[in-house]
C-alpha cells in the first residue's frame, strides 16, 4: 500500500461511510455538537469548510442555523454522491486534507471532522499549511479527534497496513503564536470523559488564528 491516502481515496472511504451510516443517521437527528459549540461562545460563521465532512450533515445544520455559505471535501465518493442528493444547500466533493482545491484566506471557519488520526504522518505539515493558507485572519479552527495524554498508533482493523494515529492534533496549530485555542471539551462516544481510558478519549478544540497578535513589538523594551 503507498499511503493512507490513497486507501482512503481507492476504497477504504466508502467503506468507513458504509459501516458508520447508522450512527451518522442518528446523530443526524440529534442536532450537531459543534453547531451548539459555536452558538454557546458566540461564534457567528459566514463560510465554512469541513474537512472530511461525510455526507454533509454537519455543514447542512451550520447552513439552517447561520446561514452559512458551506464547503465540505472526503474521501468517499458515496459519501459524496449521497451528500449532493441529500443537500442541495451546500457544496461538497471529492478531495483530501493535504490539497484543499480553494484559493487562500477564503473562509473564515474551517472543520477538521474527526478525520485527522487517519492521515498520513508525513502529510501532516501540508496539510497544516492548506488549513491555515485557506483561513482567513480572525478565523475559527475546529478540530475533533482523538485526545490521548501522548501520541501513538493502533492497528487499523478494518485494512491491513493501515494505523489510526492518536495523538492531539491541535498541536499542529497551537505552537504558532497566531493561534489561540479558545475552547476544548473532551469526551468518548458515550459522551463521558473517562480518565482512564485513554484510547476512547475524544476532544474538539476550537483556535482563533489572530496574526496580529502574534508578535508583538518590543513588549518588554526599556522606557526611554
Amino acid at each position: 500500500m503507498n499511503s493512507q491516502k490513497e486507501a482512503f481515496l481507492q476504497s477504504e472511504g466508502n467503506q468507513w461511510f458504509q459501516r458508520t451510516k447508522e450512527l451518522r443517521d442518528k446523530l443526524r437527528n440529534e442536532g450537531d455538537e459543534i453547531v451548539t459549540i459555536l452558538q454557546a461562545i458566540d461564534c457567528q460563521p459566514q463560510k465554512v469548510l469541513e474537512i472530511g465532512c461525510s455526507r454533509g450533515d454537519r455543514l447542512n445544520a451550520m447552513n439552517k442555523v447561520f446561514g452559512a455559505e458551506c464547503y465540505g471535501i472526503d474521501p468517499s465518493k458515496v459519501a459524496i454522491e449521497i451528500g449532493k442528493s441529500d443537500y442541495s444547500n451546500i457544496t461538497t466533493q471529492i478531495g483530501t486534507a493535504d490539497d484543499l482545491p480553494f484559493d487562500d484566506n477564503c473562509f473564515d471557519t474551517i472543520i477538521f471532522g474527526f478525520c485527522l488520526y487517519l492521515c498520513d504522518r508525513s502529510d501532516l505539515f501540508k496539510i497544516a499549511y492548506e488549513a491555515d493558507r485557506c483561513l482567513q485572519n480572525k478565523g475559527t479552527l475546529i478540530i475533533k479527534d482523538f485526545y490521548p495524554p501522548f501520541p501513538y498508533k493502533n492497528t487499523y482493523p478494518h485494512l491491513e497496513g493501515v494505523h489510526a494515529y492518536k495523538m492531539d492534533h491541535s498541536k499542529m496549530f497551537g505552537w504558532h503564536p497566531a493561534y489561540e485555542e479558545v475552547f476544548n471539551i473532551v469526551s468518548t462516544d458515550s459522551g463521558i470523559a473517562l480518565k482512564d481510558e485513554p484510547n476512547l478519549k475524544i476532544a474538539i478544540t476550537v483556535l482563533r488564528k489572530n496574526t496580529q497578535f502574534a508578535y508583538p513589538l518590543e513588549p518588554f523594551s526599556a522606557e526611554s
